[in-house]
């Protein structure tokens, strides 16, 4: 009995079928998409084959950029919002001292007033530009090896008075030295704004711990361990949604709102973190809040390699 040959002409005409098939629903997506539309997705066929993959990989692609619209769309209008009332409030009081100041004092004050108004919008567009820079990884030239105690005690002296000024005590639980790559005065900033955020929301005669530790890599491990660092405090805390949130640019908590703030702090933290290859870890501390920073020690080698080259 003869054996029949494939008609490579049919299959052809299949795979080239297949193909325009593919190629028609990704332009019809992309078209919707240039006017705005990132609900378009391309359908599956539901049979698990390339051209599943093909249409996986292409959704999941337009839902990372609508998520991302959505951030830029809310970002916008929370800095619509938050630069909006103190420029306006620095307005009202220039104008109220042009028409109604008497005295040289009455003017000085409301001037004052206005700059401090002004110096927080400056505040918050600093802010603003500093997490643009480290998103976009442009300063890792700074990154280097270096002891990360002497680093955490400098940021620690430099709070305590402040903490001390309220009624609050920073205690701390130190190793003698942590071995740590990175840069300096960016990871200083990081513990800087948990420590800011600590006082700001913990009462009077409160107490904020302190401590950090090294651990060893797990088996297979890519790295050389990491260092988890822990700040913890016995303030207002946040709910479990506000901690989902708190890094999200310019989330206030309800329970934060009477207290002056940008809502940026947070946000700065989790884009040095990310930088420097770590996680952030907010928990409840029964009460107050527990902020975790793991951040894994890159292997030696590729460490020094990094720093010869830079």
């Amino acid at each position: 009995m003869p054996q029949l040959k494939p008609n490579l002409y049919s299959f052809g005409w299949v795979i080239r079928e297949m193909f325009q098939r593919i190629i028609h629903l990704i332009h019809k997506s992309t078209a919707a998409i240039t006017h705005g539309d990132f609900s378009q997705h391309i359908p599956l066929i539901g049979n698990g084959d390339e051209r599943d993959d093909v249409a996986i990989a292409i959704n999941t692609m337009l839902d990372g950029a609508s998520q991302q619209m959505d951030n830029v769309r809310q970002t916008s209008n929370a800095i619509a919002h938050d630069l909006r009332a103190p420029i306006a409030r620095a307005r009202s009081q220039l104008e109220d001292a042009a028409l109604y100041a008497h005295t040289e004092a009455e003017l000085r004050t409301a001037i004052n007033h206005a700059v401090e108004q002004l110096d927080h919008v400056t505040s918050i567009c600093d802010a603003l530009l500093r997490i643009a820079q480290i998103e976009a990884g442009g300063r890792r030239s700074a990154f280097t090896r270096f002891d990360l105690v002497p680093a955490l005690q400098d940021i620690l002296e430099l709070y305590a008075a402040v903490a001390e000024d309220r009624g609050i005590t920073i205690e701390t639980t130190l190793p003698a030295t942590l071995p740590f790559y990175g840069d300096r005065a960016m990871f200083q900033q990081a513990i800087a704004n948990v420590l800011d955020n600590a006082i700001k929301f913990s009462p009077s005669g409160g107490t904020i711990t302190c401590s950090a530790r090294f651990m060893p890599p797990q088996p297979h491990s890519e790295n050389d361990g990491t260092i988890e660092l822990t700040i913890a405090d016995h303030g207002i805390g946040m709910t479990a949604e506000d901690m989902a949130n708190a890094t999200k640019r310019f989330f206030r908590a309800e329970q934060t709102r009477h207290i002056s703030g940008s809502g940026l702090g947070l946000s700065v933290v989790q884009a040095i973190v990310h930088l420097h290859g770590g996680q952030l870890h907010l928990a409840n501390n029964n009460p107050g809040l527990s902020v975790r920073i793991d951040t894994p020690l890159p292997p030696t080698k590729i460490s020094k390699i990094t720093d010869i080259h830079r």
